[in-house]
């Protein structure tokens, strides 16, 4: 008996090791089709089938590792004049399933570049971490805590992680990582946002602090 018990609990324990990557793919997948069924019905949001991994427009992280590249639950929509689509996105690496939400959104003008990373960028022995030129600072201690900052050119970190700008990414709903090429804005969020309202307040920060003329 006193090596049964030791050799359950070792059993049990092996068995969440394997099962849980493979509940937070489902968890992932099923949010990705509550957050495309809410933008559709709440938000007038369309099916966009057509936009497919090929059609991504800005490279680098999520999409820089893994085989078997999907989206689903597609679906585009405008929010505050800005073409937006969301999908959900997977890959496959090592055997198990990652799931992202993603955010595309068109810009009117390009914008210079920047990078701001709630969460550490897959990378392993195989992988190498995409590091982005230019490490930059807020100079709000709890914000470049939370996230990494990059940016090229100074005088653009100092625009958009001014103490405002800071402010309003700080007070979106939920954290996320996000970064802009051009006129290419890409936000994703490991496992995706929990709701539609969630996401859109995310994308409202982000632009916000690229476009303040309009706010």
């Amino acid at each position: 008996m006193d090596v049964v018990v030791p050799l359950v609990f070792f059993l049990a324990l092996v068995s969440l090791v394997l099962t849980a990557p493979r509940l937070d793919a489902l968890r992932g997948r099923r949010r990705a089709g509550v957050l495309a069924n809410q933008l559709m019905k709440r938000h007038g949001f369309l099916s966009r089938l057509e936009f497919t991994v090929s059609r991504l427009p800005v490279a680098g992280p999520p999409f820089h590792y893994g085989a078997a590249q999907r989206l689903a639950d597609q679906v585009g929509g405008v929010v505050d004049g800005l073409p937006l689509t969301v999908a959900g996105y997977s890959c496959r690496y090592n055997g198990a399933t990652h799931v992202y939400g993603i955010a595309v959104v068109s810009l009117p003008s390009p914008v210079d570049g920047i990078e701001v990373r709630h969460e550490r960028v897959f990378h392993s022995v195989l992988v190498v971490e995409p590091v982005p030129e230019g490490r930059s600072s807020s100079g709000e201690t709890e914000f470049d805590r939370r996230y990494r900052s990059y940016a090229a050119d100074p005088d653009q970190a100092r625009r958009v992680l001014s103490a405002q700008g800071v402010r309003e990414l700080s007070a979106a709903p939920e954290p996320f990582s996000w970064r802009v090429d051009g006129t290419d804005l890409l936000l994703w969020r490991s496992g995706g946002w929990d709701s539609a309202d969630s996401l859109l307040g995310c994308v409202r920060a982000v632009t916000a602090v690229l476009r303040p003329e309009d706010g």
